[in-house]
């Protein structure tokens, strides 16, 4: 038979889930048996979950999410339940990444270094403060950022924020992307854009931007970001292709992307947070590929992050 210390929250902040998860292992120690400790709450995030898994925590929520375990009696049980909070109220923020003040306002999370309020964090994003309070207070709940209470964000957890925006708002969701071939091949590509006008507005990103950081492996696709795709392509002389392409063109969901870039070999490149997020959402070996500059990127923070001039 199989015996569990229970605690039950009626709901559960990220913020007081280590002093759950302590009060437990507390009970768990004290009991004169040896009980298996379980965490009860109206709603668990994902984040939650995951946090609660890897201590080897059981867990249930009102929503269906379920996970149990045992050696002796061998049990478990998992079960999906709700992706969003249900009890949230009207006004509340969704549970998506998508949009325009998301991608400002997770780049900014991710690009500087905490800690700042949220009135600093609506001006480094160029977001509005009410924008900035709805997503913080989301992504507070959802474990990916520390708030104190009526203070200062402290800190962020942006390796997960950014593998959660690049599912949540893949460039390949668009209907302005459109596949062409460089017959040449990359290089070439590269050459030509080192040549382009500065009056034509554009970031690479993808594998291409991964090469002067943690470049996986030769570069097969090349993304690149434009105010006028279908013009840019006319410039470069690509090959509109159905199959088959070499570089991808789009034109961006929010200025962003031309934020904060860099040059390499005289082209400009996206920042590392919005190259990685593109690689993740990305076709083929492109996950595998943004994986790899996530891990430089969490050895190198220094190395793209930024402090705040105060």
């Amino acid at each position: 038979m199989a015996t569990y210390a229970v605690a039950a929250k009626r709901a559960l902040a990220s913020s007081n889930l280590l002093p759950a998860v302590n009060q437990l292992l507390a009970l768990q120690g004290d009991s004169s048996a040896r009980m298996r400790p379980m965490l009860i709450a109206r709603y668990l995030s994902t984040q939650q979950q995951r946090v609660l898994q890897e201590r080897g925590i059981a867990y249930a929520d009102a929503t269906g999410n379920l996970y149990l375990m045992s050696e002796d009696p061998l049990v478990l049980l998992s079960d999906r339940g709700a992706s969003a909070d249900p009890w949230r109220g009207p006004g509340r923020p969704t549970t998506s990444l998508k949009g325009l003040p998301a991608a400002r306002l997770v780049r900014a999370l991710a690009d500087f270094v905490p800690p700042y309020s949220v009135s600093e964090l609506a001006d480094l994003a160029g977001a509005s403060l009410g924008a900035a309070y709805r997503l913080s207070d989301y992504l507070v709940g959802e474990g990916l950022l520390a708030r104190s209470e009526r203070g200062p964000i402290t800190d962020v957890d942006w390796p997960e924020l950014l593998r959660r925006w690049g599912q949540d708002a893949r460039y390949l969701d668009t209907s302005t992307t459109r596949g062409f071939l460089e017959p040449r091949g990359l290089d070439s590509l590269v050459e030509k854009l080192g040549k382009q006008p500065s009056s034509q507005r554009y970031a690479v990103s993808g594998s291409l931007a991964t090469q002067p950081y943690a470049s996986y492996a030769e570069a097969r696709l090349g993304l690149i970001y434009a105010d006028d795709p279908l013009e840019l392509a006319s410039d470069l002389g690509l090959r509109p292709v159905d199959a088959g392409a070499n570089v991808i063109l789009t034109a961006p969901r929010s200025p962003v992307v031309f934020e904060r870039t860099s040059k390499w070999r005289d082209i400009t490149i996206v920042a590392p947070s919005q190259a990685v997020a593109d690689l993740l959402g990305g076709p083929g070996r492109n996950p595998a590929e943004g994986e790899y500059l996530l891990d430089w990127m969490k050895e190198n923070p220094d190395a793209w992050r930024r402090q705040l001039d105060r």
